[in-house]
């Protein structure tokens, strides 16, 4: 799964470090950090993590790497991708010419330049090697700080340069870059309206793979796509799922929110999608959907190596032949039909269908190369200057049709219009369409009537049409609205008669109850207009805010320490009182209300109570509440006999001259006596010298 957005990769090293032994992880800390004293493991442990971005320091510690273990750092600064399986690592290691297993791997482990990825269930790491052994030494996942992968780009990987003696200057065709994310964003949508199933395997169902094939929008070819890929559909899926923009849950692919990175400028959403490319395994340029069960697909490492290989015009056949030879299990991937030319399908299909719809490649010819997106991602140069902004793309016809120019969308604008209005066509001009289903879901996903026609009118050449504008106010109007505020300023009221004068006077607007009201936008009311008599933190626990009388049912509010949660509560045990002239608010425990909560467990009823009271349940309340599951009581007539001391109340009790006439036990000097039994009792206490009147 990617990382989640916006990670605090420091934080993360410093969680991985605190799964190690301590016995692992002072032999990492004296390798990374070179403690002068012996420090304690939390010690260690801040200053391991305080090294990772100490860049002196850390490019010190890479120098002294093995070659090996240098470039395989250096690769995964290039992806720009922090997490790798470790058969990927081996994998690209092989294909550079070492073949040392897995030592380069284990000694940035043991440096601290790479980090195990380990579940939170997993046992405390102590030794790498059999760390490796039981997660599977090729499904094994490592992960790097990035800003320890970036000071290794540098390192020379000793790649070949296959550029051809006759390549010089020539003019070269690149893509816009939004192909993909336009392809990402329909995909969203359709995962929005209808979820996409996970077999036990985590694959496909065969009906959602055929939906995605057979999609018009994602099966079509691009026009900024030279070579034709298989099941484009499963890609933006895949692709989508490694960018964050869709998650799974329950067994089940479910749309997200938007990444952060849809919000800016083009070219960081395109190094982020270029940065999920080596988490996609289940696809094949040739093959489509290509779920494997034993080991770790070519296709990341085999791509990632090919833009790699493309630093100077070359032909594909060049790159092809390189990775033939070159790389440990691409050629035996390859399918059959694609062997005869060693793979130069494969290498067109993945450059030219891929990468360059992506903006990573340019074309000259029969030559390819980084484009310079590709130079700035993959060989560090500066990043190209934005094209020329164009804010008004968007055409609004009559017919509830929109026509999206291209030169004008930005990532921002994509992620805004697939929330409302459904993609049907993705090329020069692109085309969508607003439907009642894609409002609905719009609304629901907290965007408001004016949000949708703002962005159309604000994009527009010209404004909504009138005729669209009504269809999309009926379709609005048809919904039930539920608002969702991120926080909210609620504003309780003595009585409700305080509320209707604040609502009069415009103080507040929205009635949330007959005493609680909030403005429209859930701000913060104009308190210049109130009298506060307290305010309170609703993350913090329940207060003590009740009083009990000495009738044990009736309960007085605290006002002042009373939050808003307290009358939805209360109401499962007491009934309301009549407010009192000065605003005191009672409730009383009735055998009624006690009713309601007879299914409830009387511990949870004892803590409710003695949160809010200071004490459990009132024994008055617990006659009301239990009386009902009681034995029946009964009645009888009896003599009570009241001794003068306890002593002698126990010594009667115990006597077994008189312990077989006493029926029970009263309290400290009281006894029950049946009448049959009163004078034999006279009589046995007068021998021992106790006279009973």
């Amino acid at each position: 799964m990617p990382p989640p957005v916006d990670l605090d990769w420091s934080s993360v090293c410093r969680a991985a470090l605190a799964r190690y032994s301590e016995p692992l992880l002072r032999a990492v800390a004296d390798k990374l950090v070179r403690p002068r004293t012996k420090l304690g493991a939390d010690e260690l442990l801040d200053k391991a993590t305080a090294t990772l971005t100490n860049a002196p320091v850390i490019d010190r510690r890479i120098k002294e790497q093995p070659p090996a273990a240098r470039k395989l750092l250096a690769l995964v600064g290039l992806s720009r991708q922090p997490r790798w399986a470790v058969g990927h690592l081996l994998a690209l290691l092989a294909a550079l010419d070492h073949s040392d297993g897995l030592a380069p791997v284990l000694a940035l482990l043991e440096t601290g330049l790479l980090f195990p990825e380990v579940g939170p269930s997993d046992a405390p790491v102590t030794d790498f090697g059999a760390w490796c052994g039981a997660a599977g030494a090729t499904a094994a996942v490592v992960f790097a700080h990035p800003g320890v992968a970036h000071r290794a780009r540098g390192e020379d990987l000793g790649l070949p340069n296959l550029a051809r003696d006759d390549a010089g200057a020539r003019a070269a065709r690149v893509a816009d870059g939004l192909e993909w994310p336009l392809r990402l964003a329909a995909v969203w949508q359709q995962v929005h309206a209808d979820p996409v199933r996970l077999t036990q395997g985590n694959a496909l169902f065969k009906r959602d793979l055929q939906r995605l094939q057979a999609d018009p929008v994602l099966g079509a070819a691009s026009v900024e796509q030279l070579a034709p890929v298989a099941d484009p559909g499963v890609l933006a899926l895949l692709w989508a799922q490694a960018t964050g923009l869709l998650a799974e849950r329950d067994g089940a692919l479910a749309a997200g929110a938007f990444p952060p990175a849809w919000d800016g400028p083009l070219v960081p959403l395109l190094a982020d999608l270029f940065a999920a490319l080596p988490l996609v395994e289940a696809w094949d340029p040739l093959a489509g959907y290509a779920p494997r069960d034993g080991g770790p697909s070519p296709a990341p490492t085999a791509g990632f190596l090919a833009l790699l290989l493309a630093r100077q015009f070359v032909t594909p056949d060049a790159i092809a032949d390189w990775l033939w030879s070159h790389h440990p299990s691409w050629a035996g991937a390859v399918p059959t039909r694609a062997a005869a030319d060693r793979g130069a399908g494969w290498v067109r299909a993945y450059l030219l269908g891929v990468a360059f719809p992506l903006g990573l490649i340019e074309v000259g010819g029969d030559l390819l190369r980084l484009s310079p997106l590709g130079r700035h991602l993959l060989a560090g140069e500066p990043e190209p200057a934005a094209p020329p902004a164009y804010p008004q793309a968007l055409m609004v016809q009559p017919n509830a049709e929109v026509l999206a120019y291209r030169q004008g969308l930005t990532p921002g604008l994509i992620a805004a219009l697939s929330r409302f209005a459904r993609w049907k066509g993705v090329g020069p001009a692109c085309t969508l369409e607003l439907t009642p289903e894609q409002t609905y879901r719009g609304l629901e996903s907290g965007l408001t009537l004016p949000m949708i026609v703002q962005t159309l009118n604000r994009h527009g050449t010209r404004p909504v049409p009138p005729g669209v504008a009504d269809l999309l106010q009926r379709w609005a109007s048809k919904r039930e609205r539920i608002t969702a505020f991120a926080s909210a300023v609620l504003v309780e009221f003595p009585t409700p008669a305080d509320l209707d004068a604040a609502v009069a006077r415009g103080v507040v607007v929205l009635r949330l109850t007959d005493r609680i009201g909030m403005t429209a936008d859930g701000g913060e009311p104009a308190l210049a207009q109130l009298r506060l008599i307290g305010n309170r933190d609703y993350e913090s626990r329940p207060q003590r805010c009740l009083a009990v009388a000495d009738d044990g049912v009736t309960l007085t509010v605290d006002t002042p320490q009373a939050d808003l949660l307290l009358e939805a509560e209360i109401g499962q045990f007491a009934e309301p009182l009549p407010i009192e002239p000065n605003g005191t608010r009672k409730f009383r425990l009735t055998p009624a209300s006690l009713r309601r909560c007879t299914g409830r467990p009387l511990a949870d009823t004892d803590q409710w109570f003695l949160e809010r009271t200071g004490a459990p349940l009132s024994p008055a309340g617990r006659l009301l509440l239990l009386g009902a599951q009681l034995p029946p009581p009964t009645a009888a007539r009896v003599l009570v006999v009241k001794l003068p001391t306890a002593d002698v109340a126990d010594g009667v009790t115990q006597w077994p001259g008189t312990r077989a006439l006493i029926a029970e036990r009263l309290g400290p000097l009281a006894v029950v006596v049946e009448e049959d039994n009163f004078a034999a009792l006279r009589a046995a206490l007068a021998e021992a010298g106790v006279v009973l009147e």
